[in-house]
């Protein structure tokens, strides 16, 4: 029988720790060319978001459509990054702040933004039940009525303008890896049947 050509373990050992540090250098590498594009304020990216906004502003619109990134030349750069771009240049000085306060580094635009949306997600706060509790057990107070609960809650959230909402659903769509047509097709389908029940009313 013929011996197989499979190298030995020693020799395969040897290959994995060369891909390793291969693999390191390059991770390395990339992370250093994430943080000078997220930094330079003269890198395509942002040179990229800043033109959408302006476009956006010009056309006064808040989406641009495949009509109107044929008009202005940008259709041929991939949605993804075009969307990335537009998220960098508006939230720049908080990215920034953010990525000088930790010390991970990332190896792409899209990964970096996925973890500052993810550091900077609004917390709702904890509610202690254990603790309420016990304070209601130790001091007889009377109980809150629901209306009066139910009007405490809202306070937790914040209220957003119609641009941050905007906003914050591109980076949830970016997260999640869904396009800008599926969103819109989707949003379109359930507006239209939320309307149609208060019009039968109606």
């Amino acid at each position: 029988m013929a011996k197989s050509n499979i190298p030995s373990q020693a020799e395969l050992k040897i290959q994995g720790k060369t891909l390793a540090s291969l693999d390191a250098k390059e991770m390395k590498a990339l992370k250093a060319k994430t943080t000078k594009v997220v930094h330079d304020k003269d890198s395509l990216d942002y040179q990229l978001g800043q033109l959408q906004v302006n476009i956006l502003k010009i056309e006064n619109v808040k989406i641009i459509s495949k009509e109107l990134a044929k008009k202005y030349g940008i259709a041929s750069i991939e949605a993804r990054r075009r969307n990335e771009s537009k998220i960098l240049f508006l939230k720049y000085d908080e990215v920034i702040s953010w990525l000088k306060s930790t010390r991970k580094r990332y190896t792409s635009l899209s990964a970096l933004l996925k973890a500052f949306a993810k550091a900077n997600k609004p917390k709702t706060e904890d509610k202690p039940k254990a603790s309420d509790e016990t304070k209601s057990q130790d001091e007889p107070k009377v109980q809150p009525s629901d209306s009066s609960e139910t009007k405490e809650e809202p306070k937790v959230q914040k209220k957003l303008s119609a641009s941050e909402l905007a906003l914050e659903v591109l980076i949830q769509m970016e997260m999640h890896g869904i396009s800008v047509k599926d969103f819109s097709r989707e949003f379109n389908s359930q507006y239209k049947e939320l309307k149609v029940p208060s019009q039968k009313v109606a």
